[in-house]
């Protein structure tokens, strides 16, 4: 949990994820964050723009669904990076 604190600071933006078991790679929910001020739940635009920005850097692209979810000042995508 340090690490990813470690993470949002250095960062301007924050995205956590899930844990992954083992060696291989499993889709896992993805946490959208923002470190200058939380986001607000009008702004989901933006926050998906950040999550795609996130799994792209991985080689990978975002699952969006009907499950993406405003909460406390995060978006939550439950299908992660794929």
């Amino acid at each position: 949990m340090a690490a990813a604190l470690t993470l949002c600071i250095a960062a301007s933006g924050c995205v956590q994820t899930a844990p992954s078991g083992g060696g291989a790679v499993v889709a896992g929910p993805l946490t959208v964050v923002r470190q200058a001020a939380p986001y607000e739940n009008w702004e989901g635009a933006a926050a998906r723009r950040q999550a795609e920005a996130e799994c792209a850097a991985r080689g990978a692209t975002l699952r969006p669904s009907i499950y993406d979810r405003y909460q406390a000042g995060a978006w939550v995508y439950p299908g992660g990076c794929a």
